[in-house]
């Protein structure tokens, strides 16, 4: 369970993402381009990286195994934002080395209750649901 909050957050996501985003959150790094992501984590040194999983679905694997094979980068916690669950990408991911995955479902919580996301731990609830509408 991830009990800390960021730092340094690097968003891997479209150029749709409202461009808000980065400027509301001086800890959030918004990163249109995949072909300039290691250059910027090398100047940027986020804590985590999130990638919008629709958005890199074709790279993630290669991207995830890059990092998790350099020291430099190896530290900084990897999370994916996904539409929804499939077992057998998840189950990969995670074995190469992403460490928290979000659903939608995770960013609703009933009004009622007191319940604690463990993603409010990483970025701010407003955050996330301005994600949680790109992403739709």
């Amino acid at each position: 369970m991830i009990r800390q909050r960021f730092s340094k957050v690097l968003l891997v996501a479209p150029d749709n993402c409202p461009r808000r985003l980065a400027a509301e959150y001086e800890y959030v790094k918004h990163l249109p381009a995949l072909n300039r992501l290691f250059p910027v984590i090398f100047d940027f040194k986020p804590d985590l990286i999130l990638f919008d999983y629709e958005y890199v679905k074709t790279d993630i694997e290669r991207i995830v195994r890059r990092l998790r094979v350099n020291p430099f980068y190896n530290k900084t916690k990897i999370c994916c934002y996904k539409l929804k669950p499939h077992t057998d990408t998840d189950d990969l991911l995670k074995a190469i080395g992403v460490n928290y995955f979000i659903y939608p479902e995770n960013l609703v919580t009933d009004p009622g209750t007191e319940k604690g996301s463990i993603f409010t731990a990483i970025l701010d609830a407003s955050l996330m649901r301005v994600l949680a509408k790109v992403a739709q």
